[in-house]
């Protein structure tokens, strides 16, 4: 034992350099430092710390991991090119927060930045993990931190060495900040391009002191790599990330400083992050695309004959307020509608219907999608000037297909609260009974109101049915055929593709503009309460697992596009978008197109006389 530890103290000796070695000689005496072994033994532990960052977490710190979690922080701790794709609850910002601060303590003066695409999200690791998690365990953790500065805008985290950990909003308003360590939370929802001209400049080589001495200077090896790092769960095969993620994989194949990760939602379940139960509960609640991203890590890839891609129509995605509809009670004891959209000037609202008949299948709804359009002129910079309406997509409600009274009192209510000025109707099936309805004055017994009656505009045949010279004519009514129904397919894609349409914002990032905006939305416990805020983000969810599912085919004999549902799946809510955004191409055409100088609000109704 004596003469193997004297080989083993020899070699310890032998791995230090002549400045090394006289470093204790620096220190006043009776300093710690000022012994030739506390020096010696600084250097052997400080080594091996860097060199298994995950020991220091739970070492120092104090921290409990589960293996794969220590498995993830050593790989971390020696790569500088990172990307870790995970599923939900898979401690993807508990790592990123354990990381961050075994950094900041091991290696003294350094930045550390996180950002995300929200001002949010890249706070919560330091409010929630850091702050709350991390210091609420780790007393050492917590001696190691100055202060927290926390504003509007950002979150700083102060320790006692010189190290920093920044929150930014990954925008334009970020330049400035300088880092050895960038992390992108949540990077799929982060663009690209401020990712590359505003964060990863970002990024320099820490100045350490002693290597500024003659006999380090030219040494590369005392060169540190600055870090990049990309956190998010799953992503799309055509999203920037994506090649990011294959770059860090081939990376980390080759050795050169690279790690990559994925992990889906298998590893909560093997650690108890979640149980069984609580996922069944949670896939439940979520569409198909939620839980292929979220939790099972599937790359999204457009299927060769879709007609609408993921791409661009999650890239329309970008409306954050919704409308909500009055409720019954609230229209009976006459309480104002808290949650409208102030229509604006030049402002049309159309209530657009697709009409399923009552006890059919499963995968057939009748579906009413509200749109607001406004009037907008394009100039394309050589003197043409266009004009059109861009298309906002507050709100839409699925219910099954029922007694057709009831889906036209429906209707009439949803034109009412969203003051809408015109109702698009599906006029298949049961559509024209539902026609005669709002034909007639109706009387809606749960609200006590009584509705005026309605006349279609664009088929006189119909019109004859029930005439009542009083009645607005403000119905466009679709009677669906191979070349209406393919001119709607080509018209929504388009308006897809020319970021014409504006839907709500994904379902997670909806559910925190509620927290914001609804105060009583987060003390809410009652799950009916919850769902009446957050369905129509669910719809916009629904909608668009709907769109990217349609297949196409086009017709040989006559060029038009055939959209089809594949089995076991819905097309309502495309149908009733697309016949809601047909009649807006039509009206379009005929109340701008004519003449750039035409009123909208004083434009005659000339609908009338637009042909199928």
């Amino acid at each position: 034992m004596i003469m193997s530890h004297k080989k083993e103290s020899e070699i310890s000796n032998d791995a230090f350099d002549k400045n090394q070695k006289k470093l204790y000689e620096k220190f006043s005496k009776g300093h710690w430092l000022s012994y030739e072994d506390h020096v010696r033994q600084f250097f052997i532990v400080n080594t091996y710390y860097r060199r298994n960052i995950h020991r220091f977490a739970i070492d120092y710190l104090g921290l409990r991991l589960h293996p794969f979690q220590i498995i993830i922080l050593y790989l971390m701790g020696i790569s500088n090119f990172i990307c870790i794709i995970a599923s939900r609850a898979a401690s993807k910002s508990f790592l990123i927060a354990i990381y961050s601060c075994c950094r900041a303590i091991l290696y003294p003066g350094s930045p550390i930045v996180l950002t995300s695409g929200t001002r949010g999200q890249s706070k919560l690791i330091v409010s929630k993990k850091i702050q709350e998690e991390l210091m609420g365990s780790s007393p050492n953790l917590r001696r190691e931190i100055l202060k927290i500065v926390s504003s509007q805008v950002e979150v700083e985290v102060f320790f006692r060495n010189g190290s920093t950990i920044s929150t930014v909003t990954c925008n334009e308003n970020a330049r400035g900040h300088r880092a050895v360590v960038v992390v992108g939370e949540e990077a799929r929802e982060i663009d690209h391009h401020i990712w590359e001209t505003v964060i990863s400049p970002f990024l320099y080589v820490r100045q350490v002191p002693f290597a500024l001495l003659k006999d380090y200077q030219d040494n590369p090896q005392f060169k540190e790599e600055p870090s990049e790092i990309y956190i998010s769960s799953s992503i799309e095969a055509s999203h920037w990330l994506y090649k990011t993620a294959k770059l860090s994989r081939d990376g980390m194949f080759k050795n050169n400083g690279a790690f990559f990760i994925a992990l889906d939602y298998s590893i909560t379940l093997k650690h108890g992050i979640r149980t069984r139960k609580q996922l069944i509960r949670e896939f439940s609640q979520s569409d198909p695309i939620t839980i292929a991203l979220e939790y099972k890590n599937f790359v999204l890839r457009s299927n060769t004959k879709a007609y609408f891609t993921y791409d661009i129509v999650k890239n329309c995605q970008t409306l954050k307020m919704p409308f909500y509809p009055r409720r019954n009670e609230d229209v009976v004891r006459k309480v104002k509608n808290k949650y409208t959209l102030q229509k604006q000037t030049g402002e049309i609202r159309v209530v657009a219907c697709d009409i399923a008949a009552i006890d059919r299948t499963a995968n057939d709804n009748s579906v009413f999608t509200c749109l607001r359009l406004f009037p907008e002129i394009i100039n394309d910079g050589v003197n043409n000037a266009q004009s059109e309406f861009r298309v906002q997509v507050p709100y839409l409600e699925g219910m099954r297909g029922s007694e057709i009274r009831r889906q036209a009192i429906r209707i009439r209510q949803l034109f009412e609260d969203f003051e809408a000025d015109y109702i698009v109707l599906d006029l298949r099936n049961i559509g024209v009974s539902i026609y005669d309805c709002l034909a007639r004055v109706l009387y809606d017994d749960e609200r006590n109101v009584e509705y005026a009656p309605l006349q279609i505009m664009n088929d006189d045949e119909i019109a004859q049915r029930i005439r009542n010279p009083n009645a607005d004519r403000i119905i466009y009514g679709v009677a669906a055929n191979a070349k209406l129904n393919s001119e709607m397919a080509v018209g929504l894609r388009s308006a897809f593709i020319n970021r014409n349409i504006e839907l709500l914002i994904p379902k997670d990032e909806g559910f925190e503009e509620i927290s914001k905006h609804v105060p009583e939305y987060n003390s809410l416990n009652d799950p009916e309460e919850r769902l009446w805020y957050e369905r129509p983000y669910i719809e916009t969810m629904l909608l668009i697992n709907e769109l990217i599912n349609l297949e196409y085919e086009k017709l040989e004999n006559t060029g038009l596009i055939r959209i089809r549902e594949q089995s076991g799946m819905m097309k309502d809510r495309y149908s009733s978008l697309g016949m809601g955004n047909l009649f807006v191409s039509q009206l379009a055409r005929d109340l701008l197109a004519s003449d750039d100088d035409i009123n909208i609000q004083q434009a005659p109704l000339c609908v009338s006389a637009i042909p199928f």
